[in-house]
């Protein structure tokens, strides 16, 4: 029986040969490549692999820069499936992206699976192996398609190995089984010996619908959110199966007909109603219902059973997409988040002294720019003899009324313990001088209303302005500590 050739890097092997069995496709035989990612010694080896394919029966699937394309026989061409990345098939290029402009290092099953073996290949001991990683990456991303319970306790050991910390993003091998369906449905049609015409046209419609279906869902993988890509599935359906009235019914949609209601609770994935040209089929992912596709008035609605078999594929790999899109939407709100509190004081919520190291050595763009320093007075004694939960009242109260008295644009930050700073821009002596003397009033009202007198606040204040447009912020906030300790060392004396 003639098969179908498919090279692929043994770093998706596990992948593939998954949606094989999936699809029960046997006419499909995998070849699998040593990857030359850090194995440059075996290009020798990779090439007498390639040079086993047959023209017209092969195809080498790889990303778009892979070592494996400069070692094809050029006398012997095979086709060839290119994407931006290697994982291109596992996720969209767009959340690709955004994970190694993180400093993530991406990883699949069949990297993983021999870690150690790799790191050997790179030349790395363990200690080399942590500089190069610690140097290089922020975290170990693993791109889990959930083929192998193992996986997770290989993935641990290769975090612990190099330092870094892990992270699992569950995805699917929906693209890759539509990709192998697009191509095994084309060579079926010109590569077997077929004289029914009846069996002919099923099979150059069913390529035909794949290629323009495979074609389509790398548009819509790349849409970072819901709307979008569901109006492009829309568009797909409108294409290819000539749908003339398509909805989304959304999982907590109150709007649903009352004939989907049934239909939304019980087991079954699709509800195929001839009598009224249509179709209704759920859209999920990992057992989580994002919703209902209702398809009806088909053009050619004596193919809709061949139309509902393509849709399911769709809908499959449409739950996917918004995994995926909930995915990104969770890291991106995680890494906004660490950003967040790395440059923001836990306590009282204002900046850090890290976010404000990272002005200091800017110069002060003209000489309307104001620092100011505070000091909370006997801050320590508060500690020390009513407990760090009464500390804490009083950081937080003054906290509140600097709060008050700086705009949104100004930068106000706790430094240290009992420090705080405030910098300003487009400011005047008058302007300082108010705010000075508006945080005076503040603390004063905050100390009438106290019960408990050791709750009081008393806070040293200095300011410092530009005077020229070569000094820092560093240089101001020196010149205003300096007159704050002078603040500090007059109400001791009186």
């Amino acid at each position: 029986m003639d098969k179908l050739q498919v090279f692929i890097c043994e770093n998706f092997y596990p992948e593939y040969q998954a949606a094989l069995q999936k699809e029960e496709i046997n006419d499909i035989e995998l070849h699998l490549y040593p990857t030359l990612c850090d194995h440059k010694g075996r290009k020798n080896e990779v090439k007498e692999i390639l040079s086993q394919a047959d023209t017209g029966k092969s195809i080498l699937i790889c990303n778009q820069s892979c070592g494996a394309l400069k070692l094809l026989d050029g006398e012997k061409p095979i086709e060839t499936v290119t994407g931006n990345y290697c994982f291109t098939h596992l996720t969209c290029d767009e959340f690709l992206d955004y994970l190694t402009s993180q400093g993530s290092y991406i990883v699949s099953l069949g990297w993983l699976k021999q870690w150690e073996h790799h790191l050997d290949a790179m030349g790395f001991d363990k200690e080399t192996a942590k500089s190069f990683f610690q140097e290089t990456s922020k975290q170990i991303v693993f791109l889990d398609a959930k083929i192998d319970d193992n996986a997770e306790d290989l993935l641990k050991e290769l975090s612990s190995y190099v330092n870094l910390p892990c992270l699992i993003i569950p995805v699917g091998i929906e693209t890759i089984r539509l990709l192998l369906k697009s191509k095994i449905f084309e060579w079926r049609l010109h590569h077997q010996n077929i004289e029914n015409n009846k069996i002919i046209d099923e099979l150059r419609s069913q390529s035909a619908d794949y290629s323009a279906v495979f074609d389509m869902l790398g548009k819509i993988s790349s849409y970072t959110n819901k709307r979008d890509a569901i109006g492009k599935v829309k568009d797909l359906f409108m294409m290819v199966f000539g749908v003339q009235n398509f909805r989304f019914w959304s999982e907590s949609s109150e709007l649903i007909p009352i004939e989907l209601r049934e239909f939304r609770l019980n087991d079954a994935q699709y509800a195929l109603l001839k009598n009224e040209d249509r179709f209704c089929i759920k859209v999920s992912w990992d057992d989580h219902l994002y919703g209902i596709l209702d398809a009806s008035g088909f053009m050619f609605p004596q193919y809709i059973e061949r139309y509902l078999n393509l849709a399911l594929d769709i809908t499959k790999f449409l739950g996917l997409v918004l995994h995926n899109n909930e995915q990104y939407e969770k890291i991106v709100e995680s890494e906004k988040e660490l950003k967040y509190l790395s440059f923001h004081d836990s306590l009282t919520g204002l900046y850090n002294r890290t976010y404000i190291n990272q002005l200091l050595t800017g110069e002060v763009k003209d000489d309307k720019t104001i620092v100011f320093m505070f000091d909370i007075d006997k801050l320590k004694y508060v500690n020390d003899h009513f407990g760090h939960a009464a500390g804490d009242k009083l950081i937080n109260n003054f906290a509140d009324v600097v709060k008050q008295c700086f705009r949104e644009t100004d930068i106000v930050a706790r430094i240290g313990g009992d420090e705080f700073t405030a910098i300003l821009y487009n400011g005047d002596e008058k302007t300082a001088k108010t705010i000075q003397q508006r945080i005076i009033d503040l603390i004063n009202m905050n100390n009438e209303n106290l019960k408990d007198k050791h709750l009081e606040l008393s806070v040293s204040i200095g300011y410092a302005m530009s005077e020229s447009g070569n000094e820092t912020i560093e240089d101001l906030m020196k010149k205003a500590d300096v007159l704050m300790y002078e603040d500090k060392m007059e109400k001791r004396q009186s």
